[in-house]
């Protein structure tokens, strides 16, 4: 189920009518898809900071695999 709130905005009135025009009189419905489309673009970008984070992490992991890889074969590679 999805709960929904009403909000008021005060907004000049040429930002309204052009806001509007764009909306094809529904600007209800134009103001929830550009929240939620801003919602989508702010997800994407902390996944992809996270995903940044995690790179350090899945180096040493490669790196450790490689390690064991050697031993297994007895000795280094390199």
């Amino acid at each position: 189920m999805t709960t929904r709130k009403r909000v008021t905005v005060s907004l000049p009135i040429d930002v309204f009518e052009a806001a509007n025009n764009e909306a094809d009189g529904n600007l209800s419905a134009y103001a929830a898809k550009a929240l939620m489309a801003q919602a989508v673009r702010d997800s994407a970008a902390r996944l992809s900071q996270w995903q940044e984070s995690r790179l350090d992490t899945l180096a040493e992991l490669d790196e450790l695999q490689l390690d064991a890889l050697d031993e297994l074969h007895g000795g280094s590679a390199a």
